[in-house]
């Protein structure tokens, strides 16, 4: 006797290998298909995790929504400032984007040329990391020039031997235990 199917989960159950039991007219709950305790509890649990992964991709759409837009914004804002519409225009807001090199900077405000301070570890290994990597500009707050120029000397420093090359110079360490 053939039957005919009304639904597709039944191609469900032939596609993952699982078989049902008994058809029968009056269980509709799987397109007339009675399936065995633990392939239905099986396919619950697919069901469950397909219900949590669109879930978790939706959440995940969201977050990044926002994040595009906090993007798009580059002023930060306080509470209590005033604006106008004008400053929320593009226009307004590529000005915003443009990073402002500083003027000066500590060598400058010193009167300091920092090619000439290579033999200052104490000096060099502020501009270095604990891993001996020269920290970028951003870190350091220094203009361009000197910041090529502090990489400079930190390079000749390391070359002629004066500070370790892979961590900070062991006096500076003893002291930053010391306090």
């Amino acid at each position: 006797m053939a039957t005919k199917l009304t639904s597709c989960r039944p191609l469900l159950c032939q596609a993952t290998g699982l078989t049902p039991l008994v058809s029968c007219r009056y269980n509709s709950g799987f397109g007339g298909i009675t399936l065995s305790p633990a392939t239905d509890a099986r396919l619950r649990g697919i069901r469950r995790r397909q219900a949590r992964n669109e879930k978790f991709e939706e959440e995940r759409a969201r977050e990044q929504r926002i994040i595009d837009l906090q993007k798009q914004q580059t002023r930060s804002w306080q509470a209590g400032d005033v604006y106008s519409p004008r400053d929320l225009s593009p226009a307004e807001m590529k000005k915003w984007r443009k990073r402002q090199s500083p003027s000066t900077d500590i060598f400058d405000a010193l009167s300091l040329n920092p090619l000439h301070m290579y033999k200052n570890f104490a000096v060099m290994s502020e501009y270095v990391s604990e891993t001996g990597r020269i920290k970028p500009a951003r870190e350091t707050g220094l203009r361009r020039v000197n910041q090529r120029k502090l990489s400079k000397a930190i390079r000749r420093a390391v070359s002629m031997g004066l500070m370790p090359s892979v961590h900070r110079h062991p006096e500076i360490l003893m002291l930053e235990k010391k306090l």
